[in-house]
């Protein structure tokens, strides 16, 4: 904590010391890190408090469980605070801009440009954010049983995402930068509407020719469950969806399951971990769940509903670019928007109004999980099932029963474990499916 309270006060200094940056930028900059350092506070506290009370009211509940939980939160101070320290660390130190004058020297083309300045800048953005991911995903996860992943998988993920996001970023970083200076005015809504299609194309081909880079998709191995699957997908009247097992038990050992893709591209896919841990009414239960996302059209709304997000969060990225590129005076080694050194900036602003929608956007996220459960319950019609498979998942996971009521409004993308168990037990069957 102490050494991201040290970074905060270097950049706080370098920007005071530019003499040509605006006080209004400064005080900015002060006040959002205050009221971050206050909201952390406040959340620690509040979870802190709720695990006191859990004890009390879950007594069978694990110390490895609190454990767990305290490690996580300590991972998640530092992820907070880092997802805006290492884009303004790029800019107050002005390696953005000189990054881009590298490339720019070394090739002298703008397309050239931009590929050499996205290379190094994912690099070195992956070795500073090396060690907390290795921490939290491969030490913290193996101190707590929920890993079987060797050091050498590891590596091999790491240098996977890492060839796979180099070439997506490369090949297509040029085209906005190239929209914005050929449009300043108006690049926000152009990118905007474009990303209608670029998710639903991503929605299509991710499930059939990215993921399977990383894991091995075979078929459903007990006949009988992959039967009774099928059964569930016809019964909810989207039959021609693929059923697939995931081999992820060489990385983990909690278990999950998803509905994804779209048009000949959707697919059930089951976690081998959660097929072997939990008995047939239970798999069902959960696969009856992810069919009601595809059923009651969660997949084609999240797809309208993040273009709309889309446009709105480009628009405002590009007041605030401005705002903040005006008041820096170029001390930051640019001065314009469509400059490839702006990168950093960009992707600072658009953690901040992240940071600020997490409320609306898992709210609406809960919101459709309770639609699924609903669904799911209608579907399988196995209270017990439902509320077995959700306890399993979560003592699994290590999980609390549930969260602060703070830390859920801001991070849960899904009701509490606590909520949907009381759910599932009490809930009284329609006639008919929703």
């Amino acid at each position: 904590m102490v050494y991201y309270i040290n970074a905060i006060i270097y950049i706080i200094y370098k920007c005071e010391r530019s003499v040509s940056v605006s006080k209004k930028l400064i005080f900015a900059l002060i006040a959002f890190f205050i009221l971050l350092s206050i909201f952390i506070g406040i959340v620690l506290r509040s979870e802190y408090k709720n695990m006191e009370e859990v004890k009390k009211e879950y007594p069978d509940l694990s110390e490895e469980v609190y454990s767990y939980r305290k490690t996580n939160l300590k991972i998640w101070v530092i992820g907070t605070f880092l997802k805006f320290l290492i884009p303004l660390l790029f800019l107050t130190t002005k390696l953005s801009a000189r990054i881009r004058n590298f490339a720019r020297g070394k090739t002298g083309n703008f397309f050239l440009t931009v590929a050499v300045y996205v290379f190094i800048f994912t690099i070195i953005d992956l070795l500073i954010s090396l060690p907390l991911s290795y921490y939290s995903g491969f030490v913290v996860s193996h101190r707590f049983g929920l890993s079987n992943q060797t050091i050498s998988r590891w590596v091999e993920l790491i240098f996977k995402n890492l060839a796979l996001n180099l070439i997506i970023s490369i090949a297509v970083t040029w085209f906005p930068f190239y929209i914005m200076f050929k449009s300043p005015k108006r690049w926000w809504l152009y990118l905007g509407l474009l990303s209608f299609p670029v998710i639903l194309f991503i929605t299509f081909i991710s499930p059939m020719y990215i993921d399977p880079l990383f894991h091995e998709y075979t078929s459903i191995e007990d006949k009988e469950l992959e039967r009774d699957i099928r059964e569930l997908l016809t019964k909810a009247g989207v039959g021609d969806a693929e059923v697939y097992q995931v081999n992820m038990s060489q990385d983990t050992k909690l278990m999950n399951a998803y509905m994804t893709g779209v048009f000949k591209s959707k697919r059930i896919v089951l976690w081998d971990t959660t097929i072997d841990n939990l008995d047939n009414g239970e798999v069902l239960s959960i696969t009856a769940h992810e069919i009601g996302h595809y059923v009651k059209g969660h997949i084609w709304k999240g797809i309208i509903l993040g273009g709309f997000l889309t446009i709105l969060l480009l628009f405002l990225i590009n007041k605030t670019t401005l705002w903040i590129l005006k008041n820096s005076e170029g001390q930051f080694g640019l001065t314009k928007i469509h400059d490839i050194a702006a990168l950093p900036l960009l992707i600072l602003v658009l953690n901040f109004y992240m940071f600020l929608s997490s409320p609306i956007i898992n709210g609406y996220s809960r919101h459709i999980e309770w639609e699924a459960d609903k669904f799911e319950l209608e579907l399988a019609r196995d209270r017990e099932a439902a509320a077995s498979s959700m306890l399993k998942l979560h003592e699994e996971s290590l999980s609390l029963p549930r969260p602060s009521n703070i830390y859920k409004i801001w991070y849960h993308s899904h009701p509490t474990c606590e909520e949907r168990v009381n759910f599932a037990l009490t809930y009284e069957y329609e006639n008919k499916l929703p």
